[in-house]
């Protein structure tokens, strides 16, 4: 019998409903034997617990109050952190998440990843890899093309998208990340500080990015030899038209999901992404 797989999400009240649908749809077509494990951000309700236990296999809750006490000692003398976690929402999936998988291996998934037909292998890691994530349209990060050229420390791989991550936790680095966080320069856009952190750790850990084709931010159409589609915020009103018209494909084998080694991101590959960004708003 194959091991269950632990994989964890970060959740509150407003995006219930989403979750249902999405991570629904990631136990639904797993050829491997997952279960939820659901860190609260402190706003769901009796009734969305239920509706989650309901609907979800019975996931395993950690509510929020038990989390604070729980990562309390990890953040002793690393203000910049402990910073992030109050301002931050998605800082408490930088966190408090690896650091209460114990040890061992930590998968993770956003509730507004939505699976599309059924898959296997996605959380195991490929030789020498420690982190593997889902690629993205561009680099998304916190940081400018010359800071890389200013600080040897900020080893990034190219395009890493933290909405799936499968991480060893023994490579979890408070000490880099307070580093990271105590850089007001290295946040000019705080949406992607918590993306940047997690490309920092996987360059440590050695990066690989899922294979492109089959997990992926949606486009609109011609989706459908995609795995899984992940509706960040700008996506996200792609969302419903996608689960009107997504079919019941169950029955169909499981397409094994691969992975690619994760190029480093040069000052130049940066550049190109600001460039890019610059001449969308013309």
């Amino acid at each position: 019998m194959r091991k269950t797989i632990r994989v964890a999400t970060l959740l509150g009240h407003a995006h219930v409903e989403m979750a249902l649908a999405c991570l629904g749809s990631l136990l639904r077509y797993s050829a491997d034997p997952l279960a939820l494990r659901v860190h609260e951000d402190g706003s769901l309700t009796a009734e969305d617990r239920e509706r989650l236990r309901e609907g979800l296999g019975t996931p395993e809750l950690v509510p929020r109050d038990e989390a604070d006490e729980r990562v309390e000692a990890a953040l002793a003398g690393r203000p910049a952190l402990r910073t992030f976690r109050r301002n931050n929402p998605l800082a408490l999936k930088l966190i408090d998440i690896p650091l209460l998988a114990g040890d061992g291996d930590l998968a993770y998934c956003d509730s507004d990843v939505l699976f599309l037909r059924p898959f296997a292998d996605l959380f195991r890691f490929p030789a020498a890899a420690g982190a593997v994530f889902m690629s993205d349209r561009q680099n998304a990060y916190s940081v400018r093309s010359w800071h890389l050229l200013t600080q040897p420390q900020l080893a990034l791989p190219c395009r890493v998208n933290s909405g799936i991550l499968h991480f060893r936790t023994r490579f979890f680095d408070p000490d880099l990340l307070e580093w990271y966080l105590s850089r007001p320069e290295l946040g000019f856009a705080p949406v992607w500080s918590e993306q940047t952190a997690w490309a920092l750790l996987g360059a440590r850990a050695g990066c690989h990015l899922w294979d492109p084709r089959l997990i992926r931010l949606p486009a609109g159409g011609g989706e459908e030899d995609a795995v899984a589609l992940h509706f960040v915020s700008p996506l996200r009103g792609l969302l419903p038209g996608f689960l009107e018209r997504a079919a019941d494909r169950a029955g169909e084998p499981p397409v094994t999901v691969g992975t690619v080694p994760a190029r480093r991101c040069r000052s130049w590959d940066l550049a190109w992404t600001e460039a890019r960004r610059r001449l969308a708003r013309i």
